[in-house]
């Protein structure tokens, strides 16, 4: 079924059988809980709503809940009451591909993206993120994840960078993965360097190598002796590693860096950023420093070669 108003906010949902609701596997995925007329009324409120993927109502007490959740992450189970049913939202690639990283004017009232005012451009909404084609939720505790920005934020949990570069699970922000003698996999403290808490946060998504509208440059940004930065959605968290194409990350000459990240908690790395420009995929660099905070990497940037040079994030 779509909601019935508002049709650019309007959304397909799939119905469970009579007799069922849903349960979240976490108390803060409950979003709304109020009474509504109808089903109907019910749905339209959850597809108004960018944040909510499912919701049951209940004809009888007219209860109407709606969920920041999915079915990897609660289930629907049967309910004594009968009059009680479950929607969730259909989602697919193609009602996001068309409209991420896009002029504001192609998500306007659209529930699947929302405009952010730092960029005027279509982006994820809250506690979601840009997997590459789609916005699936962001994940909870202990969750496998698979990039840096796939764990739920605001609850303090980071995607877990092991020994070898690659992501793990998303634990508690200021933990890193040790392994004992039996090979059991358990969380310890780490001493993190002070740049891991004194940082300046960058979220400027037109930073992103997808993004090719207004030029600026870094020429003046970091200062000569350098900024601890964290780049963090919807700006992307890292720097790519190899190089971007020109006109794009907001600027003509865009910045990647050439090397490895350090793949220990609490490492730092000096390596060479090069700037991509008239063939040359190093016509420009400079250094700077990287640092693995366990969930997330800071950069101490400098200020660009020139301008029209800028640092791409991904």
């Amino acid at each position: 079924m779509s909601s019935p108003a508002h049709g650019i906010y309007s959304s397909t949902l799939s119905l469970s059988l009579q007799g069922h609701e849903f349960q979240p596997q976490y108390g803060v995925q409950l979003i709304f809980n109020e009474t509504a007329r109808s089903r109907l009324l019910c749905s339209a409120t959850c597809s108004q709503n960018p944040s909510c993927r499912i919701f049951d109502y209940d004809s009888s007490s007219r209860r109407c809940r709606l969920f920041e959740a999915d079915l990897t992450n609660g289930a629907i189970i049967a309910t004594a009451s009968q009059t009680s049913i479950v929607g969730s939202a259909i989602l697919s690639a193609s009602l996001y591909a068309s409209m991420y990283n896009q002029s504001c004017s192609a998500c306007q009232e659209n529930r699947y993206q929302t405009c952010s005012s730092t960029t005027n451009t279509c982006q994820c909404p809250g506690n979601s993120y840009w997997n590459g084609s789609m916005c699936p939720l962001q994940l909870f505790e202990n969750a496998p994840c698979s990039q840096i920005d796939a764990c739920r934020s605001d609850l303090n949990l980071g995607c877990i960078i092991n020994s070898y570069g690659g992501f793990t699970q998303c634990l508690r922000a200021s933990t890193t993965m040790s392994t004992t003698s039996t090979t059991t996999t358990t969380p310890t403290t780490s001493i993190l360097p002070v740049q891991c808490s004194s940082y300046t946060t960058i979220s400027d998504a037109t930073r992103r190598i997808a993004y090719t509208g207004t030029r600026t440059c870094d020429l003046s940004s970091f200062g000569t002796t350098g900024t601890w930065v964290r780049f963090m959605s919807p700006a992307g968290a890292t720097m790519p590693t190899s190089a971007p194409s020109t006109y794009t990350c907001g600027t003509d000459a865009p910045g990647w860096f050439n090397g490895a990240y350090p793949s220990t908690a609490g490492s730092t790395t000096t390596g060479t950023v090069c700037y991509n420009w008239s063939g040359n995929t190093c016509n420009w660099s400079n250094s700077i420093q990287i640092t693995d905070c366990s969930t997330f990497y800071v950069f101490k940037l400098i200020n660009t070669p020139e301008c029209y040079l800028r640092y791409c994030t991904v």
